[in-house]
């Protein structure tokens, strides 16, 4: 069993670790090209494709790890590949969907939204039990996604661009991830970086920078599509 697992992962990282440097470059193009135009919907979707292969090879190594015993990592990998597929898929369904938001808030959406919860309630309870403050600490992320994925369910927004702002919400937050993999898992393998105690802040920083630049752009473009204020007359 242990060769098997040690095959599986011999084949699986050549694939995983080079997507994950395709996806972080690529990234940034679309992100700072025009809006729909060619440089940022060609490079857009290869970004998708190469996160694609990120998070099916990294759920996979998740379930090898926690074969091998390795519970902690398997259980960690799998959530951080849960998240962030999670962000990607809705930043792509929701271009397929934008001209009929029912495709986009369907039975898929609720089960994915209340699996996010799930697993973020179940990361913060076996972080505690492990005493993990990492797990912990990334746990209310699957609480965040599932409760908006859940919450706009309910609401079904009537904005026109409510699928401009689901699209940049899922993409940079697929990106953060990758930004995390890099800080975080090639800073100390590829890299050598040993910051001991501030080790935190390599998984935190990406988090908190990618969440300000989402809300920001929420800001910013539902200020530019509200309408203008106009003043009463008088009568």
């Amino acid at each position: 069993v242990c060769n098997a697992m040690s095959l599986v992962r011999f084949f699986l990282l050549p694939v995983h670790l080079p997507a994950g440097i395709a996806a972080l470059a690529l990234f940034w193009v679309p992100a700072l090209a025009k809006n729909g135009g060619p440089l940022h919907r060609a490079p857009g979707r290869w970004y998708v494709r190469a996160m694609t292969v990120i998070c099916i090879t990294g759920v996979v190594l998740a379930f090898n790890f926690i074969l091998d015993g390795r519970t902690d990592t398997g259980v960690f990998l799998f959530f951080l590949g849960l998240i962030t597929g999670t962000s990607l898929w809705n930043g792509w369904r929701v271009l397929q969907a934008k001209r009929e938001p029912a495709r986009y808030f369907n039975r898929a959406h609720a089960a994915v939204g209340l699996l996010n919860v799930a697993c973020g309630l179940g990361l913060i309870v076996f972080g505690v039990t492990v005493k993990a403050p990492l797990f912990y600490s990334f746990g209310p992320v699957g609480l965040i996604i599932g409760a908006n994925m859940l919450g706009l369910l309910r609401k079904r927004t009537d904005d026109p661009k409510f699928w401009l702002y689901e699209h940049f919400t899922g993409m940079l937050g697929s990106g953060i991830a990758s930004h995390v993999a890099l800080l975080a898992f090639g800073g100390r393998q590829l890299f050598g970086w040993n910051m001991g105690g501030y080790a935190m802040w390599l998984w935190v920083t990406p988090v908190v920078v990618g969440n300000i630049a989402i809300n920001a752009l929420n800001l910013w473009y539902r200020g530019k599509s509200s309408p203008p204020h106009t003043s009463a007359r008088r009568p």
